[in-house]
């Protein structure tokens, strides 16, 4: 440095020399320095106004720039920049009215030694000047503030890392600085420290989560000393971070029905709000400090949506990144719909939406499925030439699972305007015995997830389909006389979508007569008419699916018996109850007559005629008149009933006792006897040896 720091001291030194001769010669209209005397004026030491805050530097192009700050009134002023270098002379640019002053090392200032700098202000006859500023200009150097497009803005623990390249010009240490600024806020200064001459540039600056910022930048040269080696550079163009905290959009999506074609629009119900806030009648938008109004100040958020094809795994690329506001086309596939929004810092959290898939309609085509005991084979409408399938099968209702798929190669079209795919059907990821959802979708562009559509799908039952539809219990049900209900548990492949295709239930008797019926998918009963009553019979039950017929279930035997209706029972049993609540009615009146003529009754006193006696009376005689013996029948028999004389005896008789009908005592009546009487009598008679 010492070398070529001589070298352009004796030029400078040779070039005021020779500015020094022609000015000599008389005149200053070159432009440089002027080293003639400038006119006198007379100062003015109590104005306020003048000239303030000088300020000379060298910039990156050796270039020298000297400016100033006047206060007071600018009519009819004139600016005078006087230089004074170390050796005694003195020189002076004349700026008339402007407040700047560039020169070169050619217009004869010492640019290696101290000099001695001040503005001299004059408005008529009066002079004021500025405080000296003495310095050596070469090293005193105004660096560069750093370009917008070269800072970097980076997010790391909470905070913002600013960062940037030193400009090629700079080869010592400097010293840097920001300021920044929120919506309606003041500037904040905040010091970057002292930078690093080999690396890159850099300055942390804190992060507000809520508000957006804008961020200058400014530098300055550090001398070897780490003493200040020129003033502070303009501030840089802002730079503008958003808020830290960036949250997903909200929106929602609106699905059509999937078309003719196979695709489907998605619509973002944020469009229509979008709209409505650049109208004015929405929300208003994020508000920006003042100088990031600029698209490439770095506060623009974009709302994107990530399309995430779930179905068709096995595709190169199954997602696309697009701007949230258009609306999307997919196909019937599930999808996932990821919202989130990205500004410089990155990307901030997303928000998912889960597209169902959708089968297409019928028009579409059919999905020829067929299926043997080894091999499964599918066939469909060809697309365009250079089309992609990818053949998909997944669990039935395991949307959210990966399923299995298979790409085929670009096809040019078979002549007959069909594209067949086939597959092992008892092994691999169909071996299992369960439903799955089939789908076929083609792309002429299988790199984009977007570009897809659907083409066909259908239902397929996996594993051995014949032995998991059987029927896994079948009972049967009389119905009386000469029919049967035989019923079933529904097959496993009801569950499948347009696998089943009906039941066969097979009815036969020992005699070898065998009887099928037929059942629709959604029946799981029949009635078996033409049975006979005690005849054993065999019924079974198969499921068929659409390919292939079904296995039997296991026989199950019986027999119909005869049919007693429960109300014959009943009648049955309460004819039984009156028959045997009649005969005992009937036997016990029979065993009272019998009883009755085996023992009478015997003769009571109540049953003849009685006389009451008077009292008082002695003995009397009651006389019965009755037939009597033969030799009796002249005069009939007088019984003598004798009552003794109570009175006489000192007793009283009793109430209709011991008197006659006349009161005298003692006195024989003769009464006839009754018919009682006279039975006894003539049996007494018949038997003469009886007591």
């Amino acid at each position: 440095m010492e070398l070529p720091a001589t070298c352009l001291r004796l030029l400078s030194l040779l070039v005021l020399s020779l500015r020094g001769a022609s000015c000599a010669r008389g005149g200053c209209a070159s432009g440089g320095c002027c080293f003639q005397d400038l006119p006198s004026g007379a100062p003015d030491p109590d104005s306020i106004s003048g000239p303030r805050d000088l300020s000379c530097y060298r910039d990156s192009s050796a270039m020298y720039h000297c400016s100033w700050h006047y206060e007071g009134p600018t009519d009819k002023v004139h600016h005078f920049l006087r230089c004074c270098m170390d050796t005694g002379r003195c020189c002076y640019f004349a700026a008339g009215p402007a407040t700047r002053v560039q020169f070169s090392e050619q217009d004869g200032v010492s640019v290696l030694s101290s000099v001695s700098l001040w503005v001299e202000s004059r408005v008529g006859n009066r002079t004021s000047r500025s405080p000296r500023l003495t310095l050596q200009l070469y090293n005193w150097v105004r660096y560069d503030p750093p370009a917008r497009a070269a800072i970097k803005v980076n997010r790391s623990e909470g905070r913002l890392r600013m960062e940037w390249e030193a400009p090629d010009e700079a080869q010592d240490a400097a010293q840097a600085q920001l300021r920044r600024r929120t919506p309606r806020g003041a500037w904040q200064l905040g010091d970057c420290g002292p930078q690093d001459a080999a690396g890159p540039e850099s300055c942390p600056c804190p992060l507000d989560p809520h508000a957006a910022q804008e961020i200058q930048i400014r530098r300055r040269r550090l001398a070897p000393s780490g003493a200040a080696g020129g003033p502070w550079s303009s501030w840089s163009a802002s730079v503008c971070v958003p808020p830290g905290a960036l949250p997903p959009p909200d929106v929602s999506f609106a699905e059509e029905p999937l078309g003719p074609e196979g695709r489907r629009w998605v619509t973002a119900h944020e469009q229509a709000r979008r709209a409505r806030g650049r109208d004015g009648r929405g929300p208003p938008p994020p508000e920006l400090p003042e100088g990031c109004g600029d698209p490439e100040s770095g506060a623009r958020v974009v709302h994107l949506v990530r399309v995430h094809m779930r179905s068709c795994a096995c595709q190169p690329r199954p997602a696309r990144t697009r701007r949230l506001g258009r609306p999307l086309r997919l196909s019937g596939a599930a999808y996932d719909l990821a919202v989130f929004s990205r500004s410089c810092l990155g990307a901030g959290p997303s928000r998912t939406w889960r597209l169902p898939a959708q089968d297409p309609a019928a028009g579409r085509g059919a999905l020829n499925l067929s299926a043997g005991a080894e091999v499964a084979d599918l066939r469909w409408a060809a697309q365009a030439p250079g089309t992609t399938y990818c053949i998909e099968w997944r669990k039935l209702g395991r949307d959210g699972d990966p399923g299995n798929c298979t790409l085929t190669a670009p096809l040019d079209g078979d002549p007959a305007g069909v594209v067949s795919h086939r597959w092992a059907a008892a092994s691999g990821p169909l071996g299992q015995a369960q439903c799955y959802h089939v789908a076929v979708f083609a792309s002429a562009r299988p790199d984009k997830a977007t570009t897809w559509v659907s083409v066909v799908s259908s239902h397929y039952f996996g594993g051995n389909a014949s032995a998991a539809g059987t029927p896994q219990r079948v009972w049967v049900t009389s119905l009386g006389g000469a029919a049967a209900a035989v019923s079933w548990t529904a097959s496993a492949l009801g569950a499948c979508p347009g696998v089943l295709r009906g039941y066969v239930v097979r009815c036969g008797d020992d005699a070898g007569r065998v009887t099928e019926l037929l059942a629709s998918p959604a029946e799981t009963r029949v009635t078996v008419r033409g049975l006979r009553t005690g005849m054993v019979y065999t019924v079974q039950v198969r499921a068929d699916s659409a390919w292939l017929p079904g296995a039997w279930s296991p026989p199950q035997r019986f027999r119909l018996e005869a049919h007693i209706s429960r109300a014959s029972v009943v009648l049955a049993s309460l004819g039984s109850f009156v028959s045997i609540l009649i005969l005992g009615a009937l036997g016990y009146l029979g065993l009272s007559r019998v009883l009755w003529h085996l023992c009478p009754p015997l003769p009571t006193p109540y049953a003849s005629t009685a006389v009451e006696f008077p009292g008082g009376q002695g003995k009397q005689s009651w006389q019965w008149a009755g037939p009597g013996d033969p030799e009796e029948a002249a005069s009939p028999e007088t019984l003598v009933v004798t009552i003794r004389d109570l009175e006489a005896d000192g007793t009283e008789a009793p109430e209709g006792q011991g008197a006659t009908e006349d009161g005298a005592p003692g006195q024989r009546q003769t009464l006839p006897l009754l018919p009682a009487d006279l039975r006894q009598r003539d049996s007494d008679h018949a038997d003469p040896g009886r007591p």
